[in-house]
């Protein structure tokens, strides 16, 4: 008998934690080598079973326990909630489990220690073993007595051939039941007297084939409009057009059509994309909007309008800022009231135009019709064991442990002076954010319909979207560490602002890749299944 085990908790416990039947001889440790069972937590332990080669045996009754203790009921529950597995050894083979469900045959590794169906526990307290044997063909062979260290070789030189055949254990099968016995019934019995044996009700393997597909109880939900419906399909248009400029922009530098020596030349390049990809903007948040609300198609001008001004509302908001303290620094970086009108020019006669342009398009559209129909009352989450946002937050490492390497020279650059010019490797890079960003958000959607958490919209865009946070840090990290030559309150507030309208640049391009990428996905489940 070796620890039980969880999935769910991943803490092994002995087997005599708990109050079961005990080995008439007590319990005795086996030897055990450190580097391997004891470092992995293994506890082996004799059982109380005892089995004969090649004989079939029933009718064995092991022991009756003792009426159970109000803690001892309160650790068992704990234990069968935690979804401990019992991990019996017979010759060094783990007692297998099991079960055969639509032509499907599911192996579990032990035993549970019981189960729970509709808040009422049952204990597993009936096993039927099936113990498989190969025969050996060989004569004079030695033959092995125990097996570890107690082994004991004794040689058959010499012997005749008349002696019945040796059998090696191949397969350790058990299929594990749950009795309702009568105590008073039981009290006279001995060893040897228990005839009957049932298998676990049909329900509660239901239950368990359910912890292996918990997405498909959530299918009228999945689907349901979230928060804020209107800010999300904004945030993602805007985060279609800064992909896009990025992508665009990045390719021809790489190509050799933008050079870092011509002055300015990236920045009037970026402008450039940004305005044109307008109508991709509006196009995709229209046509999502409209898909949330089952191809409404009213207000989409007030959607295009929002797409329209928020990320450049926001820019123009930090820049304003910034450009005040420049002016009173008398900084020749300040930018020109001339300059500002001409921007806000460009801004209004041809992003916002193009941004309309485009959401009038998406709102001709057809929209995207999901595969499963919504229901009138919203499913009720189950408490989880971690908060969901901590995972989010926790996803932005992977993304940004693609791109903190190539983040040290593209900062250097704009705060040292330093020329740039591998844009090759940059669209490597930035190819690579890609689908790590979708890979991310895409996996932790899954956990969370998985664990029927059916408010995956924001999760999904933030799982990607949060490699911003880290980026922001690393920001102030490369201030505190790097850029020890700048002083002064003005300089850092300067710093700190244009590295805020980069992180928010990024998070809302990295937020949409995960989005699209989990949106996708969630229909791809929903419309491939079929469910009952």
């Amino acid at each position: 008998m070796n620890s039980f085990t969880s999935f769910v908790t991943e803490i092994p416990f002995s087997y005599y934690s708990l109050p079961f039947c005990m080995p008439q001889e007590g319990v005795n440790d086996s030897a055990m080598n450190l580097l391997g069972e004891l470092l992995m937590g293994d506890k082996i332990k004799n059982y109380p079973y005892r089995f004969k080669m090649y004989t079939n045996e029933t009718k064995i009754f092991l022991c009756q326990t003792k009426p159970l203790l109000g803690d001892e009921v309160k650790l068992l529950k704990k234990r069968i909630d935690e979804m401990y597995q019992v991990n019996l050894i017979l010759d060094n083979l783990p007692a297998t489990w099991y079960i055969r469900r639509e032509g499907f045959s599911l192996r579990w590794t032990g035993y549970p220690v019981g189960i729970k169906v509709q808040d009422v526990y049952y204990v597993i307290n009936h096993l039927k073993f099936t113990v498989l044997v190969h025969k050996y063909e060989e004569t004079n062979v030695a033959r092995v007595i125990g097996t570890g260290d107690r082994a004991e070789v004794i040689p058959t030189v010499g012997k005749s051939g008349s002696e019945k055949p040796k059998y090696m254990i191949v397969g350790f099968e058990v299929v594990p039941c749950s009795i309702q016995h009568n105590a008073e019934s039981l009290q006279n019995l001995k060893m040897r007297d228990l005839t009957r044996y049932e298998e676990l009700d049909k329900e509660a393997q239901a239950q368990m084939n359910e912890e292996l597909s918990g997405w498909k109880l959530v299918v009228g939900d999945v689907f349901r409009a979230p928060r804020n419906p209107s800010l999300l399909c904004v945030m993602v248009g805007n985060g279609v057009q800064i992909l896009g400029m990025a992508v665009v922009t990045i390719l021809f530098a790489a190509l050799g059509f933008m050079s870092p020596a011509s002055r300015g030349t990236l920045i009037t390049g970026m402008l450039f994309f940004y305005m044109i990809l307008g109508i991709a903007a509006g196009y995709v948040a229209v046509r999502m909007w409209r898909t949330i609300f089952c191809g409404d198609h009213k207000g989409w001008v007030s959607v295009s309008w929002r797409v329209a001004c928020f990320f450049p509302g926001i820019a123009f908001f930090i820049l304003t800022t910034l450009n005040f303290l420049l002016w009173g620094s008398h900084s020749t970086g300040a930018i020109p009231f001339s300059l500002f009108v001409i921007l806000i020019l460009l801004w209004f006669c041809i992003s916002v135009p193009l941004t309309l342009v485009g959401g009038y398009f998406g709102a001709r559209a057809p929209h995207i019709e999901y595969p499963v129909r919504t229901n009138q009352i919203p499913r009720e989450i189950p408490a989880q064991r971690y908060p969901s946002w901590l995972l989010v937050l926790g996803a932005g490492t992977l993304p940004f442990g693609t791109l903190f390497i190539e983040l040290f020279f593209i900062m250097s650059s704009i705060w040292m002076g330093r020329v740039y010019y591998v844009f090759g490797f940059l669209f490597i890079v930035l190819t690579l954010l890609v689908v790590v960003c979708a890979e991310v958000s895409l996996v932790l959607t899954y956990m969370h319909l998985c664990v029927e958490d059916w408010k995956w919209w924001w999760k999904s865009f933030f799982a990607s979207g949060s490699v911003a946070i880290y980026i922001f840090l690393y920001s102030i990290n490369y201030l505190v560490f790097d850029l020890k030559s700048l002083s002064g309150p003005v300089s850092a507030t300067l710093y700190l602002g244009y590295s805020l309208f980069m992180v928010l640049a990024i998070m809302l391009a990295t937020g949409t890749v995960g989005f699209l990428s989990s949106f996708w996905f969630v229909h791809y489940l929903f419309s491939s299944v079929k469910l009952d």
